[in-house]
């Protein structure tokens, strides 16, 4: 570990020794080639550290370097192709950087104060405003508003950018979003005094080489990829015998009370799942009917926390929120009075701060299952997912 955070401060290293037990191999070579300097693609799987390694170093150079009234302005700028992503990482991006500060005045150092902003298209107005007056050190934002900065007078906060962080990048790459994207950070350079570090981060892309020229035209970049296998564990079921008599099999004539029962018990056998459907009209029937299947079950509605006790039988989720009923329209499939909630939906139709609610709900233990159209972009950091389950054939 010593070796591989030889290049960073004292109080970045003291933070990272006490929160980890060492860094991962993608950590180490993309820290070997983002202190040369080089244009880098690092291509690991996802929970690999990649982008912790991306902005750590991002980080460190900002404390080094310190407050510099003369040069105020964004200095790390975070492309995402996805807007959830986004808000996800500012939040994660929080830990290291009260950790360090934390950590170094428990060392008796000094570490100035670093800044972070968000700017998408929910971003409203007066935000938006709010950082072109007092611009934050690190922007995480998405290209197309990268793109209406560089045409507005937002542009003067990005002349200081050092450090270009593109995520995902395989799905930008070989797209008229990517193609575009392509050119905002080409004027992003001519910007700038002097070319911005570009690193792009992807969990799956190939051919690297063709991603890494996308990422950097003509100029050279360093391929940071080390060798991971992976572990697939993929099932295709169906809850009945024999699809051939349905009437036999449910009495209904319908395949739909088994598939509604089937996925009920493997929620209740896992801690965390998400279910994708194909339709909101579909991830909201199925929300409801979950729950109250749920409360069928029990004998009576429990109020307890979310998870079982190891070892244990599944516990009861936590009851609904009491909220106004016009909160509830197109949210959880959920409705009012104590019912308890072992499953919300998560769609286009749902509020941003419903979606984001029901993301941290499940991070945090607080609920088991999530209903999905493609809403919940993969990509985002959900924590622990035990099962992830697709009803019916995808579209494509």
């Amino acid at each position: 570990m010593a070796e591989a955070l030889d290049a960073f401060s004292p109080a970045t290293r003291a933070w990272f020794g006490e929160s980890f037990t060492e860094p991962t191999i993608v950590q180490r070579e993309a820290w070997q080639a983002i202190a040369r300097g080089d244009h880098a693609l690092v291509v690991a799987p996802t929970g690999s550290g990649k982008t912790l390694a991306a902005f750590l170093w991002a980080i460190d150079r900002l404390h080094a370097t310190g407050a510099d009234a003369a040069t105020t302005g964004t200095k790390v700028l975070y492309l995402s192709p996805l807007k959830a992503l986004g808000v996800d990482v500012e939040r994660n991006l929080r830990a290291p950087l009260v950790g360090i500060a934390r950590t170094a005045a428990a060392h008796g150092l000094e570490v100035p104060e670093v800044s972070v902003g968000v700017r998408s298209g929910d971003t409203p107005p007066a935000e938006r405003r709010a950082l072109v007056t007092r611009p934050p050190e690190i922007l995480i934002t998405t290209p197309e508003s990268l793109f209406l900065m560089l045409t507005s007078a937002a542009r003067e906060t990005l002349r200081g950018v050092e450090t270009v962080i593109v995520d995902e990048i395989h799905a930008l790459a070989g797209t008229k979003r990517g193609a575009h994207l392509a050119l905002s950070l080409e004027r992003l350079d001519a910007l700038t005094a002097g070319p911005v570090q570009r690193i792009g981060l992807s969990a799956t892309v190939r051919p690297r080489e063709e991603v890494a020229r996308f990422l950097a035209g003509t100029k050279p970049v360093s391929i940071v990829a080390p060798a991971s296998g992976k572990r697939f564990d993929i099932r295709v079921t169906v809850p009945v015998d024999d699809l051939s008599d349905l009437a036999t099999e449910s009495g209904s004539g319908s395949i739909w009370p088994h598939v509604e029962g089937a996925i009920l018990d493997e929620v209740l056998a896992h801690r965390s799942t998400i279910v994708f459907a194909n339709s909101r009209r579909l991830a909201e029937r199925l929300t409801a009917r979950l729950n109250e299947l749920w409360a069928e079950r029990m004998p009576e509605p429990v109020a307890v926390a979310a998870g079982a006790e190891p070892g244990g039988a599944p516990t009861a989720p936590p009851t609904a929120p009491t909220r106004p009923p016009a909160e509830m329209v197109g949210g959880s499939g959920v409705t009012g009075g104590a019912l308890p909630v072992l499953a919300r939906s998560h769609h286009g139709s749902v509020s941003k701060e419903e979606r984001a609610l029901v993301e941290a709900d499940l991070k945090a233990g607080r609920l088991r299952c999530v209903v999905a159209t493609s809403s919940l972009e993969l990509g985002i950091d959900m924590g622990a997912v035990d099962l992830v389950m697709q009803v019916e054939s995808p579209p494509s």
